[in-house]
């Protein structure tokens, strides 16, 4: 699908309709009115009522710091029920003439209006966020869901100008101002069309079947109220959650009725998980499509088929965009929805959720330039001549900048090599994009600028991925799971607990201690990151008051490395088999031969965080990943609460400790040496390190878990 991206066009208007109910007759207010004409945002397809449905307002309005918003002068709260015009409680007399204001207009706010009343500048707006924990059933007659969607807008005068003049000093004159809503939650559209292997169909509870239903996997559910206080949505991270299975009016499953096509709209606020590499934070749809397969005539029920449904592409959400996804569904899912199928071939498009014309300049000839997209990723190809698609007034030419990788330290790191993006000449048609295929297990980054004859420009953001490709994440702190009582949670850097900060082993069982002592087998920790990425690990401990980091040289640890490296895997090799390898009935890695030889397709490593003493045993080793947890705070400040607590960590197979030593020694390695010992523990025993320059007999460990 072609997508043709237009200048959005907001004019004045001169002429407003009054709802009698809510605002006065603009002659009897003669010289005295404030007047507002709002326009909500239109959806780009299927526009339902509750979409731009204007319900309440907030006008916030600040005086000028300089050339910035500066203290907040008025605000107030006004019942709207959808007028297309509201007219201000506020004289145009009580404003200073020709002095100029910022106007702010927020929409369906679920903040009490004591909210806004407490705003006493500019910046205290800029910082407020809402909370709707169930933003995905917005407009459903569902109990805790908004009734309708948080929009934002800066008021315009007739010259489309801001900051605006509130009274113009001529006293025959009204203030008129425009203004246009655009929400902060994005759309997404999914259509699943079967084919014709595949026919859906309800199966009974009784028949051990879910039925037709899905739910959201970190669904993004808070938001700024301003769009231009959004904190570049590039590096935002948002609070997310796992919804609750349902099948509500959005979710048009009815198999006796269309057993080929299934559909799905639902709702998320701004949200971004390619930086930090938070895979684990991308936002998904796992949806339960029972079905009767056919293949070589012989056909098989399904009563219960789960998927996993990347929402978008661009590992990012943006607000006020329109989301579509498009699957030809030709295979069965999971038979439950712990590991559910993910599908891959997936057509995905994304527009803005506003109705757009073209800007047309001072002669008869439009002037214009669109790309199809903003962002697109290269998976293990030199080559794509497909994926973007342009359309300008005149021909194009495409320059490349800002080319780099973050390296084994997360640092951004320049590289230089022979990039090119080219047309065939036309006005529309491809770019092709020609750029060799990274060699050291890094994501190269790099920017494509298409720029027409007229000047105007447009950039896409490239992603390019190497067929077996490493990202990283600083680790905060590390504790263990059971560092509690009956009477507390664990112990963590944040929290006091039981106070326990350490653990040792002996006659086949732990044992704790409030306070870090270098002979116990493992003890808690938390990473101060240095310019160039390195860190400084301290020993932590916990005083009646608070906690306690350690930094006198006795208990600082000679480790310099907290980042938790995420391996990605696409194929197979001679040297191992791609598969999640199975664990046992105590939740360890299984210790079967076939499973040494697996290595799951995307595993994290953990970080130096989890040093410990040398294991005695595989069974010490492996109970002690089982205990272990590892902390990463993905906005580097403690403040927000929203750090990400990584447990479930197992032993690795043999096959995962051979391919982290071949990857770690690779030229220009997108990983630390994060193996130097000797040996380490594998669920089948001990694994030696060839690399090391240690002729010690003890095995280490170092704990993975499964990413997916």
């Amino acid at each position: 699908m072609k997508r043709i991206l237009n200048t959005l066009l907001i004019s004045a208007v001169s002429v407003l309709a009054f709802s009698c109910q809510e605002m006065p007759d603009i002659d009897m207010a003669s010289n005295e009115s404030i007047v507002l004409d709002i326009s909500s945002g239109l959806t780009k397809a299927a526009d339902t009522d509750v979409e731009s449905f204007v319900s309440h307002l907030d006008v916030i309005i600040f005086d000028i710091d300089g050339t910035v918003p500066g203290n907040k002068v008025y605000s107030g709260r006004y019942n709207v029920n959808n007028a297309s015009s509201v007219t201000l409680n506020a004289k145009r007399s009580s404003f200073p003439a020709g002095s100029r204001y910022y106007v702010y207009l927020i929409a369906n706010s679920t903040l009490p209006d004591a909210d806004f009343t407490a705003v006493t500048t500019y910046n205290d707006l800029v910082d407020k966020k809402q909370e709707d924990y169930d933003l995905h059933l917005t407009g459903l007659t569902v109990e805790g869901a908004p009734k309708y969607f948080l929009m934002d807008a800066v008021a315009e005068d007739a010259d489309g100008a801001s900051p605006v003049v509130l009274n113009n000093g001529v006293l025959s004159d009204n203030t008129v101002l425009s203004a246009l809503l655009t929400r902060a939650a994005a759309k997404v559209v999914v259509n699943i069309k079967a084919s014709e292997k595949v026919e859906f169909k309800n199966f009974t509870v009784a028949e051990g079947s879910e039925g037709g239903l899905y739910y959201l996997r970190n669904m993004p559910y808070d938001a700024y109220l301003l769009a231009e206080a959004r904190e570049d949505e590039d590096i935002r991270t948002a609070k997310v959650r796992n919804t609750s299975k349902t099948n509500n009016a959005y979710f048009t499953w009815n198999p006796s009725a269309d057993s080929r096509n299934v559909s799905l709209t639902t709702y998320v606020y701004p949200n971004n998980w390619a930086d930090n590499s938070i895979l684990e934070r991308e936002t998904s749809i796992v949806v339960n499509l029972p079905m009767i397969f056919t293949s070589d005539g012989t056909s098989t029920d399904y009563k219960n088929s789960w998927y996993k449904i990347p929402m978008t592409d661009e590992k990012m959400f943006r607000r006020n965009n329109y989301y579509e996804v498009n699957i030809d569904l030709n295979r069965p899912g999971a038979a439950t929805e712990t590991v559910p199928e993910e599908l891959k071939d997936i057509y995905y498009s994304v527009t803005e959720w506003t109705v757009q014309d073209i800007f047309v300049g001072g002669d008869d000839r439009p002037k214009y330039l669109s790309v199809n997209k903003e962002s697109m990723d290269m998976h293990n190809i030199a080559v794509d001549a497909t994926t973007l698609e342009f359309a300008s007034s005149s021909p194009v030419t495409v320059t490349v900048k800002d080319i780099y990788y973050y390296d084994k330290f997360g640092q951004k790191t320049p590289v230089s090599p022979d990039i090119t993006g080219t047309t065939d000449g036309g006005i529309a048609g491809n770019i092709t994009v020609n750029s060799p295929v990274p060699t050291n297990n890094a994501i190269r980054y790099f920017t494509l600028v298409v720029t027409n004859q007229e000047g105007i420009t447009r950039e896409v953001a490239v992603a390019q991925y190497p067929l077996e490709y490493i990202t990283n994440q600083q680790g905060w702190y590390s504790y263990r799971s059971d560092f509690y009582t009956g009477t507390y949670a664990p112990t963590t850097y944040e929290y006091k607990g039981s106070r326990r900060v350490a653990a040792d082993w002996s006659n086949n069982s732990w044992n704790y201690s409030t306070s870090v002592q270098n002979n116990y087998f493992f003890g808690s920790k938390v990473a101060r990151m240095n310019d160039d990425g390195t860190s400084r690990l301290y020993y932590y401990s916990w005083s009646q008051y608070g906690s306690t980091v350690n930094t006198n040289a006795g208990n600082l640890t000679s480790l310099d490395n907290a980042r938790m490296y995420h391996v990605q895997i696409t194929s197979s090799s001679g040297k191992y088999t791609i598969g999640i390898p199975k664990q046992d009935a105590n939740g360890f890695t299984d210790d079967g031969e076939d499973n040494a030889e697996l290595v799951s397709p995307s595993f994290m490593i953990a970080s130096q965080l989890g040093a410990t003493q040398p294991p005695t045993s595989v069974e010490q080793a492996e109970r002690h990943c089982r205990e272990y947890v590892e902390v990463h705070d993905p906005d580097n400040n403690p403040d927000t609460d929203n750090a990400i607590h990584y447990d479930n960590w197992r032993l690795p197979t043999a096959a995962e400790i051979q391919i982290i030593i071949d990857f770690q020694y690779a030229e220009n390695a997108a990983m630390d040496e994060v193996l130097s010992g000797p040996y380490y523990w594998s669920a089948t025993g001990q694994v030696n390190n060839p690399g090391s320059g240690d002729d010690g007999t003890q095995s280490a460990v170092r704990c993975i878990r499964d990413v997916y």
